[in-house]
């Protein structure tokens, strides 16, 4: 790997640590709320924090196909210490799309999911949930919904709950898998007169009932 691979690998980073983008960061400030990455750095201890997925995304390229413009996931993942003790946290980032999880998408070769360390690493693992679960507009990027699979993704989650302590913390609006999330927890706890928690959005319910 050469100086300027390193380089572009360090302006990937940085373009993701920019999140949804100085207006929408700034629209969240707005409404009295922190950052994903802002609510991290006061849960753990200082300089704790190992990352990892921060590189998915969304990316679009110029005509020398060199990176122009990079929207990351709209999840904050990482290895760290609270108190000097090991742990998994994963933080939704509304400030990318509501957090949607269809803002980015593995493939072969990915690295583990944060649960799944956890689950591997015999570790706490922490969720700080403000995110919207997956929207239409993902699915017209993709072009094509998810292929039922009886949610199996999830079993990682469930197994978790016996092997070590599983903390949610609900600090905006959640609806379909993050909601799910809020629950499959030992312990979770609600921002008053902020958090709330959906099935899905109007016109799912609507369809379902």
């Amino acid at each position: 790997m050469t100086t300027d691979d390193l380089d572009e690998l360090e302006r990937r980073i940085e373009l993701g640590r920019q999140m949804g983008g100085a207006d929408s960061v700034a629209f969240h400030h707005g409404r009295g709320k922190l950052t994903v990455r802002e609510r991290l750095d006061l849960l753990v201890d200082g300089g704790s924090m190992e990352e990892f997925g921060h590189l998915q995304g969304h990316a679009t390229y110029d005509g020398d196909n060199r990176l122009a413009h990079f929207t990351p996931r709209g999840e904050v993942n990482a290895m760290a210490s609270i108190d000097g003790r090991p742990v998994v946290v994963s933080g939704g980032d509304f400030t990318v799309r509501g957090g949607s999880a269809s803002t980015g998408h593995g493939g072969l070769g990915e690295e583990l999911r944060p649960q799944e360390r956890a689950r591997e690493w015999r570790v706490p693992y922490i969720r700080l949930l403000d995110a919207a679960g997956g929207s239409v507009r993902g699915f017209e990027d993709l072009g094509r919904t998810y292929l039922p699979d009886g949610n199996a993704f999830t079993y990682p989650d469930v197994e978790l709950l016996n092997l070590v302590p599983v903390v949610s913390a609900v600090l905006g609006s959640v609806a379909g898998l993050p909601a799910v999330n809020a629950c499959m927890a030992h312990w979770n706890v609600m921002v008053e007169n902020t958090s709330q928690i959906f099935p899905g959005g109007p016109p799912v319910v609507k369809a379902a009932l």
